[in-house]
């Protein structure tokens, strides 16, 4: 289920069905695109989509389901509302449900009183999806952690996959001959996301004499509030013309500006992740990636050494963007580690690895594909 048209989680889900046609597993797919204009409309769409999902396991009868689970892609304004008419459909079928968790729950500590409804609603309805699921994906190891510590969550068989890229290889090289350096963003809108320490960063760059342009890349572009609240900052510390926005691109021409760019960063608030896509897709890019250490780092790829992963502050930031733009090595080295790291670490092939020894658990071995 999707509340936008672009959709990372779709896009995963596409993938992954088509990876698996390699472990012999044939994949259909039933997803709904709705709109969130009001929960009479979206109760609706929901209602249609569910009838007709009911009328596919009916005719078809799959060994599995494979249900891609964004916990607010099944919520209206944030309370998740067709989580259960969803689950109803799987159980009703009686075939077993494997669930990839993407987003799982609003975290209690930010968002005022309306984030604590959304986190306690999404934990309540949490409990209905591991209960309907025979066993689960997480693409983290800290969020394996997580579900298997809450004892008032159902214990399912578990498997790690980090988030792949969505992105195809890149087409273009990078260019040689410009002024300064470009510095890339991918996934500049996020929550958490670290706005004043990036810009605080590009003002020293710029009082260290260094020439540095960040071009913040993909969905939602200049028109949006994230782009609005950069600006806003970026002119408080004068360093508003060094920004750009590319705005939302179609798949092969952000995989060619990411390639385009010096130096690419990653600034989440809680260190680079194996669940984000914005992470996957930058490391298979090929460029340097620069990440902002956090207490959620991803402890694979800081033992490849596939990122330069510094203190989250502005002085840190700036000397590593600094050094990579005066080393064409490191660069390419570094960047040469990022891609190698997101082909073997985090391709797609590992999902559907991880997917296919799932379903050999939870199919029964006359039926399995």
């Amino acid at each position: 289920m999707s509340v936008s048209a672009t959709c990372g989680v779709r896009a995963h889900a596409g993938l992954l069905a088509q990876e698996l046609s390699r472990e012999d597993v044939s994949c259909s797919t039933c997803w709904l695109s709705r709109s969130d204009d009001s929960l009479p409309a979206a109760r609706a769409q929901v209602s249609a989509w569910t009838r007709e999902l009911a009328g596919e396991l009916e005719r078809g009868r799959p060994d599995a389901i494979l249900l891609h689970y964004s916990v607010f892609a099944y919520s209206y304004r944030g309370l998740p509302f067709f989580v259960h008419p969803t689950l109803s459909v799987a159980r009703r079928s009686r075939i077993p449900v494997i669930a990839v968790m993407h987003e799982l729950v609003y975290p209690w500590t930010i968002g005022g009183w309306r984030g604590k409804a959304w986190a306690l609603s999404q934990r309540a309805l949490l409990i209905d999806v591991m209960q309907a699921s025979a066993a689960v994906v997480a693409t983290a190891d800290f969020r394996l952690d997580w579900l298997a510590s809450r004892r008032w969550l159902p214990r399912r068989p578990a498997a790690l996959a980090p988030v792949f890229s969505n992105l195809p290889a890149p087409t273009v090289e990078r260019r040689t001959e410009r002024r300064g350096g470009v510095v890339g963003l991918f996934g500049y809108s996020y929550e958490g996301a670290a706005v004043s320490l990036v810009l605080d960063a590009l003002r020293l760059l710029g009082e260290q004499g260094v020439d540095a342009q960040l071009v913040l890349l993909g969905a939602p572009g200049r028109s949006s509030p994230a782009a609005e609240r950069w600006l806003s900052l970026a002119r408080e510390r004068g360093v508003a013309r060094a920004l750009s926005f590319s705005g939302s691109l179609p798949a092969q021409e952000l995989s060619n500006a990411l390639a385009e760019c010096d130096v690419l960063l990653f600034v989440g608030a809680h260190g680079p992740s194996s669940r984000k896509g914005t992470l996957a897709g930058s490391l298979a890019s090929g460029r340097p990636l620069v990440a902002l250490d956090g207490p959620r780092r991803w402890s694979e790829l800081m033992q490849a050494e596939a990122a330069c992963v510094v203190e989250p502050t502005a002085e840190a930031l700036a000397d590593a963007i600094h050094a990579l733009f005066a080393d064409e090595g490191l660069r390419e080295a570094l960047g040469a580690r990022g891609r190698a790291f997101a082909e073997e670490r985090m391709g797609v092939g590992r999902t559907a690895k991880a997917v296919r020894g799932l379903l050999d658990q939870v199919v029964a071995p006359t039926t399995a594909s």
